[in-house]
């Protein structure tokens, strides 16, 4: 199992792409959570699984991003498992 914390700059907010990437982990073996961060354009996708699982989801998110959207610059940050089920969309934080 892995955790990967993948944060997206850009025009990420405003565009559905909370509601993509949660359409994209209902095709892998995966569960987390997307939210947007208070800081205006950017997005935080928190996702576990195993490892080829996470590997592909995060791509297929990088690779096809809603219309509208603009990625242009990703983080990404390992973290300890949490063990959790399902994928949700997270609340604004900061």
């Amino acid at each position: 199992m892995t955790r990967a914390i993948v944060t997206l700059h850009g025009r990420v907010q405003g565009v559905g792409f909370r509601e993509h990437v949660i359409e994209i982990a209902r095709r892998y073996p995966v569960a987390g959570t997307v939210s947007n961060l208070q800081t205006a354009r950017v997005l935080e996708i928190d996702v576990e699984g195993e490892v080829n699982s996470v590997l592909h989801f995060i791509a297929d998110v990088l690779e096809h991003p809603p219309p509208y959207a603009r990625i242009e610059g990703v983080r990404r940050e390992e973290a300890v498992p949490l063990g959790r089920s399902g994928f949700v969309r997270g609340a604004t934080r900061k």
